[in-house]
């Protein structure tokens, strides 16, 4: 069944005659009138239509199994029973449309196609409107136009439904009518009726011609489908299910797939045959067990391709060859991220396979290089390939020249900015290998590596002319072949001709930019075009192969498109997590051979770089190349940065020679704007690649730069550049108010030094209010720049960014947006508010940046690359700034320097320095006191460094300070309170916030006062078991405690005396056998309050066994006792206050972070497609046909597959006897107690984003249960129940330490909580509590550290994080050491552990 179907002995006949082509077919369809399949016979039909009669997918012998469907089909033909025919995704798909198409050139049938996706709407399966020119009146009329299932049932056409799965429910049903009674309202008033009926109308003298239209009764519906469940997709809907008659196609068995390769008219030898067949069929005996993680399919309609490059390339890697059509079996993480759990099962597949077949991978020497390339005609060319090194097994070591299709242009055209390394050209031999046997091409690698310069090589190298096709996530499976418009004459309505077929009809090389950004329904509708060359397109005209046909038939036709002999496909893909994982399903590994551009090697990397940078010193080079190595994606993450792409290194060499290189990379990861833990791990990783900061410079506010300004030149500094020469005077910027302050001065240099240095695409991230838009005004007017500006927020449009529609005289007109006009007059273009706009639609900006190309929706480019009929020129002066919040926590934009931002040379504009900022005050409030503006600005800057570390969540910015100034200066008697208060006020409602905000103040003289807000809740009596009486002096030594008797609780002393070394009292110390501290043999730990006598080692060690088991016993019976006794009193509620007052704030921060979060993942989208809301710019042409859907509104979307699981969390608390312990020394087992009850308190109401639990280790246990997943504590009294329980763990305990074991549990148990659940990688995380006390009990830190790093290499990755309480400091750091880079924190003071537990959680 492959090319269409598989080769057995033929038992199907057409009457009086025998076939044995598709050509010899025809002939022989001519001068019969049936055909037969064993006993079951049907008429042949007599076409209308050639070209809609499909050929070359009927095989010469088609295999038993095939003729068996085709019997089933001819056989529900004669009942006049629809079907459909059902399996697996991927091959499976494309065997089934060429089934039915073949079945369809079997009996010369005619055949439309409808290929459905969640866009299919009822317009498309019943009628759409057009605007036609009246011949009559000369004015524009609606007219309908039949769809296909219209059209098939009125002509009597096989109509093929392709992709059930695909469509929204709730559309389908449109034609429930059609299939079960052959009726169907039309909007344009025919009825359309079955033959049987309009029969008796007619002879009962009833029919009507004006509206009653009879179904041919030939019609017949054949749809194809994927069963859901167990495959992904939307489920059918019963009544629609059960108005067809369903078949199971299987997919080829070994042996069919053997016979077809063995059959090839340019023959494949019988060993690549063998082999390739027994991969397939043993990966799709695997791929048919559902039992656990599935195994994806191998697409055995790619293995004619495969065995081809076999035979033609001997010395090639087979292993190598398989998995450019089976990229899931690639180890790779970067793979693994886009595949999930189904990589790790399919890679196992696939590697059990070659294994059992002894296909080995073979080492990178073992390939081939392009030697040569020779042209032979005006559409092919030779491509010599010769081999690394001889690989005598396989036979032939001498060199292999293939002949390929090519392009126009001049061949292996040199580049001056591409080298060509040895990864660039192991990936550019495997694409013109993949090429040579008619393979589109698949290139994937992650952001900034280099895809689509390899893509522009081999372009070059084969003289192509490329079509650069820019994807986004609206895009509709319409849009890639064809969209809407109007005749600018005529105001009729229109079809044109995406990129796509406009390069398919001219041979050109398409290059599909971010095809992960397309949903899975709308890329699989592809399917058909890539595979056979083959589409129906929305206009009723048909995309077929440029095949020579037989002669003296006729398929040429106005409505039939060839496409080109050289025409193909590139399709560039980032693989990264935030890519998603489902893109690359079993149907898009059908449709192309994929290529993973590999990481680039330090050697090759240092060569890009030096060519790149030849002034720049090999031991920067070294060191930025050797920090691209040990920034990891999951350091990277824990840094909150991204990881260092090629794009970036280039960026920070070029950068060298005007500043450090510890800037320079700090300017490219954007770490200004980094929270300070996560600031504090980057520096850590830059200080071990030896990239410091320098001492002896403090830019910000140590120097002033003089800017002098003259008619032709403007100066900044020793920086000069020539001013523009403006057209449009009224479109230079000239702002007011602009203070030249330093750190402003300073930006404003380097971005024009960049402008002169050739420099056009520029991101400037910031706070709000530190003049992001100024400081371009100023820059503009200083260099006499005409400015265009666009602002985005969250309903911004591609259309309103790039062109906008309007009706006039009924025509749609298309008018230019500032970004048309700029590129095209040589403006500067701000973008401002990039962060709001939806991130398909900032994404658009990444083609126009990169590529230097944008496709508009009317049919024009902007292209730098030269001029042509529909291109616009793209002006050399022409510069883009794009001006964004930073990311994250509060703005809650998108983030755009992670999408696209390393296509932009990114500066971060901080707040001014104090000096800048009291200077920018004082030109503002030249009359207010110096002093007052100190204290102002200084007041001000405090609460900026309490934003970063996370204790209040707005960032105050210069603009508040600014305000306050004008105030004071316009009105200098208000009182400076109460002026404070106009910025101030809102954050009065919270009282903590507020009072965090009045004590900034008050350290600067300023007295704010507070609001008489809610009082806080009165304490309660204390009556927990832990009890505190004054201030505690330094511990001591317990030297001769008494002889060990029978362990005991002791005495109680109502006086609260201190006892010291005896064995009578319970609460003493340094004694024996009572419940107390720092003694021995006793039953378990109990304090009152007083100075610690500690016991040495050596006199704990004389405690016997028996005396061991006894005081054990006595510590389980009081935990038992203990533990049943929650009942929550008042004194318990004064004591519930008592661990949450301290971290009050802590929760209103992170609920308020987790709340923010929730509420942009659930923030709704547009749904298209309405019959109300918002005119939709792109159904304007709809719209003016009469459309009733042409609408779009908010609202929350259906995704199309996996739904999102919640991010799962463990928390493992030390509940170990050193806890109780010392917490009279720091209050370490308070603070912990804090922490656990913040945890609880922010997931509250967040339990559908976030699943947690939280789990104890103690000399005991290594995991005794507080929180289980799923079940979190619901009110006050099980908050203080699980903190009870964890004081009680602590006191009652043996000593002992768990903590290498509980980590190890904890990861364990959240994989298994997460088994089968491949949405769930990188959304697992374990967090653990220790007082680092590790090495008393003989555990070393490297052990620690290799539990971490196993729990990242789980199939379903657990990130490992290490809280250390470092009152045994050196110890704490020695562990930390030993952990990977941001996985370990260190509490200096046990006050802190809240709020790590917090920022790492925010972080998270």
């Amino acid at each position: 069944m492959i090319s269409c179907l598989l080769h057995r002995p033929i038992v199907a006949r057409i009457r009086s005659s025998n076939f044995t082509s598709t050509a010899l077919l025809r002939l022989r369809h001519d001068k019969t009138n049936r055909v037969s399949i064993g006993d079951i016979d049907v008429p042949i039909g007599k076409p209308k239509v050639p070209y809609l009669v499909p050929s070359s997918y009927l095989a010469d012998s088609p295999s038993s199994d095939v003729l068996l469907d085709l019997q089933w089909m001819m056989s529900k033909d004669i009942l006049a029973q629809d079907m459909l025919l059902v399996g697996p995704p991927g091959a499976g798909a494309l065997y089934r449309r060429r089934l039915a198409l073949a079945y369809a050139e079997l009996t010369n049938r005619e055949v439309q196609v409808v290929t459905l996706s969640s866009d299919t709407t009822e317009s498309d399966l019943k009628q759409r409107r057009e605007l036609v020119q009246s011949k009559t009146s000369g004015s524009a009329e609606v007219i309908f136009v039949d769809q296909a299932p219209v059209e098939a049932a009125i002509e009597g056409r096989l109509l093929i439904l392709d992709g059930l799965e695909k469509a929204e429910r709730n559309v389908l049903p449109t034609l429930n009518n059609l299939l079960e009674n052959r009726e169907m309202h039309l909007e344009d008033g025919r009825f359309l009726v079955s033959p049987r009926r309009h029969e008796e109308l007619i002879r009962d003298g009833l029919a009507s011609d004006s509206f009653l239209v009879p179904v041919h009764e030939d019609f017949r519906v054949i749809a194809l489908g994927v069963p859901s469940p167990p495959f992904e997709g939307r489920s059918l809907d019963p009544p629609l299910r059960s108005r067809f008659q369903i078949r199971r196609v299987h997919l080829p068995t070994t042996g069919d797939l053997y016979s077809h390769l063995q059959q090839q008219r340019d023959g494949v030898g019988e060993q690549e045959s063998r082999l390739c067949a027994a991969v397939a069929g043993s990966m799709d005996l695997a791929a048919s067990d559902f039992s656990s993680s599935r195994t994806m399919h191998f697409p055995s309609n790619t293995l004619s391709a495969t065995a081809k490059l076999m035979k033609e390339f001997p010395a090639e890697d087979r292993q190598g060859l398989l998995l450019r059509a089976y990229p899931v079996g690639v180890q790779d993480e970067r793979i693994k991220k886009i595949f999930g759990n189904k990589h790790e099962s399919s890679r196992k597949a696939f590697n059990d396979s070659c294994q059992q077949l002894e296909v080995y991978a073979s080492p990178a020497e073992n390939s081939y290089r392009i030697t040569d390339v020779e042209k032979q005609s005006s559409s092919s060319a030779k491509v010599t390939f010769t081999p690394l090194r001889a690989r005598s097994f396989f036979g032939s070591d001498e060199d292999v020249s293939i002949v390929v299709p090519c392009g126009a242009n001049e061949l292996n055209a040199p580049s001056s900015t591409f080298v060509r390394t040895v990864g660039a050209e192991t990936v550019l031999k495997s694409m013109v290998q993949d090429h040579a046997v008619g393979r589109d091409l698949l290139l994937l690698s992650p952001k900034g590596e280099g895809k689509n310069a390899v893509t522009k090589e081999f372009a070059s190298l084969l003289g192509f002319d490329t079509s650069l096709f820019s994807m986004y996530k609206e895009m509709t499976s319409r849009d890639l072949f064809l969209r809407r418009g109007t005749n600018s004459e005529t105001g009729e309505t229109s079809w044109e001709e995406s990129i796509l077929v406009k390069a398919a009809r001219l041979g050109e090389l398409c290059v599909l930019d971010g095809v992960e950004k397309l949903r899975p329904d709308v890329l699989a509708s592809l399917h058909s075009f890539v595979n056979d060359r083959d589409a129906f397109l929305p206009d009723g005209r048909r995309l077929i192969r440029d095949n020579p046909v037989p002669d003296g038939t006729s398929l040429e036709s106005d409505d039939v498109v060839r496409v080109h002999p050289s025409f193909r496909i590139v399709a560039l893909a980032s693989a990264t997590k935030e890519a998603g994982s489902t893109w690359l399903t079993e149907d898009v590994m059908s449709m192309f051979s994929s290529t993973i551009i590999p990481e680039v090697e330090e050697e090759c990397l240092s060569t890009i770089l030096q060519s790149i940078a030849p002034d720049c010193s090999e031991d920067h080079i070294e060191k930025v190349v050797l920090l691209r190595e040990s920034l990891t994606d999951d350091i990277a993450a824990d840094c909150g940065v991204v990881r260092l792409s090629t794009r970036d290194l280039i960026r920070i060499v070029k950068r060298l020679a005007s500043t450090s290189l510890y800037d320079a990379v700090c300017s490219v990861l954007v770490a200004e704007l980094l929270p300070p833990t996560q600031r504090s791990a980057l520096d850590s990783l830059l200080a071990g690649a030896n990239i410091k900061k320098r001492k002896d410079k403090n830019r910000q506010g140590a120097d002033s730069l003089s800017v002098v300004v003259d008619d032709g030149t403007v100066g900044i500094g020793n920086f000069s550049m020539q001013r523009a020469k403006v057209a449009r005077p009224e479109m230079v910027p000239s702002p007011p108010d602009f203070v030249d302050i330093p750190n402003h001065v300073h930006l404003i240099r380097d971005l024009l030094r960049d402008y002169v240095n050739g420099e056009r695409a520029f991101l400037l991230l910031g706070n709000q209010g530190v003049g992001k838009n100024i400081v371009i005004d100023r820059m503009c007017q200083l260099a006499k720049f005409e400015r265009e500006y666009i602002q985005l927020h969250r309903d911004s449009t591609i259309g309103q960014l790039t062109l906008s529609p309007s009706l006039e005289d009924g025509k749609i007109v298309w008018k230019d947006s500032p970004l048309v006009r700029a590129a095209t007059e040589g403006c500067v273009l701000v973008i401002d508010e990039a962060d709001k706009a939806p991130v398909e639609v900032i994404s658009v900006l990444k083609a126009l940046v990169e590529d230097g190309e944008l496709s508009l929706a009317d049919g024009r480019r902007i292209s730098r690359h030269g001029a042509g009929p529909g291109i616009i020129e793209m002006h050399p002066d022409f510069a883009l700034f794009v001006l964004a919040n930073r990311p994250g926590f509060p703005f809650l934009g998108n983030d755009f320097f992670r999408e696209i931002g390393d296509c932009f040379s990114t500066r971060v504009i901080p707040n001014p320095d104090l000096e800048s900022e009291v200077t920018l005050l004082q030109a503002y409030a030249p009359d207010v006191e110096a002093s007052t503006l100190r204290r102002i600005a200084a007041a001000f800057a405090d609460l900026r460094k309490l934003c970063d570390h996370g204790d209040i969540t707005y960032p105050y910015s210069t603009r508040e300070a600014v305000a306050v100034a004008k105030h004071l200066s316009r009105f200098p008697n208000d009182d400076i309170v109460s002026i404070l208060h106009n910025v101030l006020d809102f954050d009065s409602f919270d009282d903590r916030t507020y009072a965090t905000l009045a004590s900034v103040f008050a350290q600067h003289g300023m007295q704010i006062g507070g609001y008489h807000g809610a009082k806080r809740m009165a304490r309660g009596e204390e009556s927990l078991s832990i009890e505190y009486h004054g201030e505690r002096s330094a511990e001591g030594k317990s030297a001769n405690p008494p002889e060990l008797s029978d362990p005991k609780f002791g005495k109680w002393d109502e006086t609260n005396e201190a006892h010291v070394g005896g064995n009578q009292w319970a609460g003493g110390t340094g004694g024996s056998d009572t419940a107390g501290l720092g003694g021995r043999g006793g039953p378990y730990r109990l304090d009152r309050g007083h100075k610690v006598h500690q016991v040495s080692d050596e006199a704990k060690a004389q405690v016997s066994e028996e005396a061991a088991r006894a005081a054990r016993a006595i510590a389980e019976k009081a935990l038992a006792e203990r533990l049943n006794e929650i009942n929550m009193t008042q004194s318990e509620w004064g004591m519930y206050n008592r661990f949450l007052d301290p971290i009050k704030s802590d929760v209103a921060i992170l609920r308020g972070m987790l709340s923010s979060l929730d509420s942009k993942r659930s923030e709704r989208g547009w749904l298209k497609r309405q019959n109300h809301g918002e005119l939709d710019d792109s159904k304007l042409v709809d719209g003016i046909t009469g459309d009733k859907f042409v609408y779009k509104r908010r609202g929350k979307r259906e995704d199309y597959g996996p739904s999102q699981r919640p991010k799962r969390l463990r928390f493992v608390m030390d509940c170990s006897a050193s806890m109780y312990r010392f917490n009279g020394y720091d209050e370490r087992l308070f603070r912990s107690l804090e922490a656990a009850l913040l945890v609880m308190m922010s997931f509250e109401g967040n339990e559908g984003r976030f699943d947690y639990s939280i789990v104890a280790h103690s000399g005991d246990s290594s995991c005794i249960t507080l929180v289980d997943f799923g079940k979190p504590p619901e009110n006050e009294k099980e908050y203080m129940k699980i903190l009870q329980s964890m004081v009680a763990h602590t006191q009652y305990c043996q000593s002992g330490d768990h903590t290498l074991e509980a980590l190890e549990q904890a990861v364990h148990d959240v994989v298994d909580e997460t088994h089968g659940d491949s949405e769930s990688s990188d959304d697992n995380v374990v967090v653990l509590v220790s007082d680092a006390n590790l090495s008393r009990y003989g555990i070393h830190p490297r052990e620690l550290g290799r539990v971490v790093r196993a729990g990242s290499e789980q199939p379903n990755s657990v990130k490992a994080y290490c809280i250390f309480i470092a009152s045994f400091g050196e110890e704490a750091d020695e562990i930390n050491q030993a952990l990977p880079l941001g996985r370990g924190h260190i509490c200096m003071q046990t006050s802190d552990l809240p709020r790590v537990i917090r920022d790492l959680v925010a972080n998270v």
